[in-house]
């Protein structure tokens, strides 16, 4: 005998992304206190390192919006629909994201930008495997 989907875990998801973004608050302080204490108040490091978390944070809550646009057994066929519309969005979100900063964004540091939104990327991993 087969049991039933489990019920959408909005909620759970909801209280998930609020704690990303202390994550994302914490990546920045620490990344100040490094910058602070090697490169004497320069802030490069600091302000890469929290754009690059931030983008990934944005681009995350842009598919989660996505995802929960559509609720209910009924919707399936939009909730499809829309898993496949908040990736492209998701994706091209991100790259335009990296395009902009690389442009606009003086001084950069291109480790600490990939490193902060590597971050909360493995971060987002980790909450859908808690999740699970």
């Amino acid at each position: 005998m087969t049991k039933p989907a489990k019920r959408t875990q909005k909620d759970k998801i909801g209280i998930y992304v609020k704690r990303q973004a202390w994550l994302l608050l914490f990546i920045i302080v620490i990344a100040c206190v490094i910058d602070i204490v090697w490169w004497q108040g320069e802030l490069t490091v600091a302000k890469s390192a929290a754009t690059g978390a931030l983008l990934s944070y944005l681009t995350q809550a842009v598919f989660a919006g996505f995802i929960f646009w559509y609720t209910g057994y009924r919707a399936r066929k939009h909730i499809v629909n829309q898993l496949y519309r908040g990736q492209v969005a998701k994706w091209l979100l991100t790259a335009l994201g990296f395009a902009l900063i690389f442009i606009t964004v003086q001084p950069l540091s291109a480790p600490a930008l990939f490193i902060g939104f590597m971050v909360m990327q493995i971060s987002h991993s980790w909450m859908l495997w808690y999740i699970r």
